[in-house]
């Protein structure tokens, strides 16, 4: 078995993303893309040690909509009471007398989706959902149900992406499994590494091999997903950091 101290220390994780707490509501144009917040805090962040969400829920006015495509980076956009209002409201809104398309960028809370809330997002046009699987595997019930849901509001399978944590308490192997129900069900995965992202992580709970190997299974779980087929012909592919299953120990030895 390969073994690895893992760096849990504040000190020693080095940067973390940026967060808009204690900031103005964020409203950015970056290219022909509008970047909007329309709220701020999470109701579980006193037991998610992964969420860099206040417990305070905090709700902001639309923006101006100056673009016809919209990222909205809220975590917990359903969180809110007028949730419902708030996303009829967006789908009313024209630029330049078109349509908006709006992404949440975050994934949604099997918790606060429901039949009602999927139609409106497929009416009011917003795209690629995604959905939050951050607990342990035995939440595939709650999560293909909220996908099922999805769909039947008219997504496509492949159009839906779930957000999976890894390098967090969640271990590899339980993750693997994960990515296993998710091409059953034909759906993307979206890795969302802890803490800060590929980038700046540290190994924490994983360690680093487990990381990059998960890395490199779900870029081919997108490709499988996406193209029905591997779009890369040699086996070779998988031989360079796969981390192997630990070996059942023999009770007799």
């Amino acid at each position: 078995m390969i073994k690895q101290k893992l760096i849990t220390t504040e000190e020693k994780r080095g940067l973390i993303a940026n967060t808009t707490h204690g900031k103005p509501q964020y409203n950015v144009v970056k290219g022909n893309v509008q970047r909007i917040e329309l709220h701020r805090g999470c109701p579980w962040s006193d037991i998610h040690d992964f969420c860099y969400e206040p417990l305070e829920s905090e709700d902001f006015p639309i923006p101006e909509i100056v673009k016809n495509k919209v990222q909205i980076l809220d975590m917990n956009l359903l969180a809110r009471k007028d949730a419902w209002k708030i996303i009829r409201k967006l789908g009313d809104i024209r630029v330049n007398k078109k349509v908006v398309q709006y992404e949440l960028v975050c994934g949604v809370d099997y918790r606060f989706l429901h039949p009602g809330i999927a139609e409106s997002l497929k009416a009011n046009r917003f795209v690629r959902p995604r959905l939050a699987w951050d607990g342990p595997f035995d939440e595939q019930i709650k999560i293909k149900t909220a996908i099922e849901c999805l769909i039947k509001a008219g997504y496509k399978r492949n159009d839906i992406m779930v957000f999976m944590i890894v390098n967090w308490r969640i271990p590899y192997l339980e993750c693997l499994r994960k990515l296993d129900l998710m091409k059953v069900w034909n759906v993307k995965v979206c890795d969302c590494c802890f803490d800060g992202g590929y980038k700046y992580a540290k190994p924490e709970h994983w360690i680093q091999k487990e990381m990059d190997d998960i890395r490199l299974k779900s870029r081919k779980h997108n490709q499988l997903v996406l193209l029905g087929m591997d779009p890369q012909e040699s086996i070779d592919q998988y031989r360079n950091g796969v981390v192997d299953p630990p070996k059942e120990v023999n009770q007799n030895e």
